[in-house]
């Protein structure tokens, strides 16, 4: 909680203060835990997890976990089938986010978050919902942390229509060098709503685009017997559910780069160069929401050198040709004088000529 940039509501309250219309709200529980590698269940120190030193009993380290919930696929719902944490909508009768991500889990696996086997640790900075590629309006989500600090977990029981599979899955598994690129949305249509007056041969290389996500397979799990439901289901951690994982991790010193940066990639290069150039302008902007990277910054450094040194080199080819059209010129001129020259003193010779006399007949012929 020390550690937040941004203090709960901060940014759905500067909404609302703007004259627009309340906010919605949603908030999820990031429920943590804490397994044994010897297979012992032991209660958790909590000072020990505090100061990021967890103790060794007889050689057993402990693994702290995260919990997540595969949604169950629906036809209509935006979210369905994805890799989410258990939480939802804030309703009416609910007082805060902290009631609502409390009510959700209960609903959603059954864990009773308010009772003395979980300890509430904090929430994070609120973050805009997303669907279908884009931001929805006046919408929120905040994350919230949780932790297990009695011995055992309580039973999972599952909302059927809601939550198709639950898995625990060590903050380990969760690291930059895991993240992936394949996760591929053909019909990404972004670019031609923000910007339709570029050409088609510009606006087809934004048309493909993959998202940062990371495979939360079965054999990545500690290995405990309630560490998943399904063992074949596929989990496919990405979005803003990886988002609000690696606000926590790097918040909590779990990794020093963010999990979900750059947020999108595409086939051509040099639009993946103008994303790398937009990344480091964000870094340098907020280097406390993003830590700047070194390729970011060198994107960066050759998209703003580049219109100086087309400025530079447009300069010196103009420079040649005014030069070379001043030789010309010159050359020209000179010609037309010397023409000019050569004309007048011919017609003074035939006028000589056509009136000879002794006192010029010496400059005739001399001339």
């Amino acid at each position: 909680q020390q550690q937040r940039q941004e203090a709960p509501g901060a940014v759905a309250a500067a909404s609302s203060a703007a004259g627009g219309p309340p906010p919605r709200r949603a908030a999820v529980a990031m429920v943590l835990r804490v397994r044994w590698s010897d297979g012992c269940s032991r209660p958790l120190d909590l000072p020990s997890f505090r100061s990021g030193e967890l103790e060794r009993d007889a050689g057993a380290e402990g693994l702290v976990e995260l919990l997540y919930i595969l949604r169950t696929a629906r036809e209509g719902d935006r979210w369905s089938g994805q890799v989410a944490f258990p939480g939802g909508k804030q309703e009416p009768s609910d007082r805060d986010d902290r009631a609502t991500s409390a009510r959700e889990t209960l609903e959603e696996v059954g864990l009773d978050l308010e009772t003395p086997c979980f300890r509430f640790l904090g929430c994070l900075s609120d973050r805009p919902v997303t669907g279908g590629g884009r931001k929805i309006p006046n919408f929120f989500l905040a994350p919230l942390l949780w932790l297990q600090v009695e011995a055992e977990t309580p039973g999972l029981r599952l909302q059927a229509s809601e939550v198709a599979a639950w898995r625990w899955v060590p903050l380990r598994a969760l690291r930059p060098e895991r993240v992936t690129f394949g996760l591929i949305v053909q019909d990404f249509r972004q670019p031609q709503q923000w910007a339709p007056w570029l050409p088609q041969t510009v606006l087809s290389a934004f048309e493909a685009a993959s998202f940062p996500a990371i495979p939360l397979d079965a054999c990545a799990t500690s290995g405990a017997a309630d560490a998943t439901s399904d063992a074949g289901a596929a989990f496919n951690l990405w979005g803003l559910t990886l988002m609000a994982t690696s606000d926590a991790l790097v918040l909590g010193g779990g990794t020093a780069r963010e999990l979900a940066w750059p947020p999108i990639q595409f086939r051509s290069t040099w639009a993946n160069f103008a994303v790398a150039a937009l990344c480091g302008a964000a870094a340098l902007r907020r280097p406390h929401a993003h830590r700047p990277r070194l390729r970011h910054i060198f994107a960066l450094a050759a998209l703003a050198a580049g219109p100086a040194l087309a400025g530079f080199f447009v300069a010196q080819r103009l420079a040649r040709w005014v030069s070379a059209r001043g030789l010309q010129l010159s050359a020209s001129f000179s010609d037309l004088v010397l023409s000019c020259a050569r004309e007048e003193l011919h017609s003074s010779v035939r006028a000589q000529l056509a009136s000879p006399s002794d006192a010029n007949a010496s400059s005739v012929k001399y001339v």
